[in-house]
């Protein structure tokens, strides 16, 4: 059997994992770093994922000792 673990946290990357929005949440106004992806909206297609966030996991990960998956099912 295997079993996955699933992480929130937000790293530390000029943009949002699927959107271009950008992560400067601390001096944004409310609502202005969103779009439809954003909101899941019908229709809105996500962005090819962030790659500099997906360094900063793989490499959480590799410090963390975790085993990462070539594909996920």
């Amino acid at each position: 059997m295997m079993c996955g673990l699933e992480i929130h946290v937000q790293l530390n990357t000029n943009s949002k994992l699927f959107c271009s929005c950008h992560t400067n949440y601390q001096s944004a106004e409310n609502n202005t770093n969103i779009c439809p992806v954003c909101l899941n909206q019908p229709g809105a297609k996500p962005y090819p994922p962030n790659q500099s966030a997906l360094d900063n996991a793989i490499k959480v990960a590799l410090m963390l000792g975790c085993d990462i998956s070539d594909e996920v099912i």
